[in-house]
């Protein structure tokens, strides 16, 4: 058996800080603030089209699909959906570009981000601002805000696509920081 981890997550200044240092790399500012807002997990995120990401819904659809002869499907084999919070459809909306690739936000060679490249890139960004932080962080991030806020562990588990056990260490680490 592994021994658990330590639940780290941003507080809201660190989420200022963490989205200034990508914001000169537009898809990646549009990549983390997914990450933070949404709760996805990489490789959710590195799946996502631009059928998954519904502006006049707000909402984000994660959800198994087959492109281009290759299939995927969530970690848990369960869609989901997230809807899109005020602040992440502030910086979606100013994300508008000319679609030439199914994905929603395509590596900088247009294809679908391997995930590790994706958090090589991501590493090297916050490297360079003196940051830490990572996917799995921003993941936190979006459970123990939610959970700050009063949110119950099944909703909780619901958008992260988790079992409600699985968010309790969120909502522990979280209720340490009130």
């Amino acid at each position: 058996r592994e021994p658990a981890h330590t639940i780290r997550f941003l507080d809201a200044q660190q989420i200022v800080d963490q989205l200034g240092a990508v914001r000169h790399t537009v898809a990646m500012h549009v990549d983390v603030a997914i990450l933070i807002y949404a709760g996805l997990r990489r490789e959710e995120l590195t799946w996502l089209t631009t059928a998954d990401v519904d502006m006049e819904k707000r909402l984000i659809f994660v959800r198994a699909k087959e492109i281009n002869g290759v299939a995927w499907q969530p970690k848990t084999k369960s869609n989901r959906v997230v809807p899109i919070s005020d602040a992440l459809f502030e910086i979606l909306s100013t994300f508008i570009t000319a679609r030439k690739t199914v994905w929603f936000l395509p590596s900088p060679t247009g294809v679908r981000w391997d995930p590790d490249n994706f958090s090589q890139d991501l590493r090297a960004m916050n490297t360079a601002a003196g940051l830490a932080w990572s996917c799995l962080d921003f993941r936190h991030t979006f459970g123990s805000h939610l959970a700050q806020k009063g949110e119950s562990l099944f909703k909780i588990a619901t958008l992260m696509g988790n079992s409600p056990e699985i968010c309790q260490g969120i909502r522990l680490q979280a209720s340490c920081k009130l």
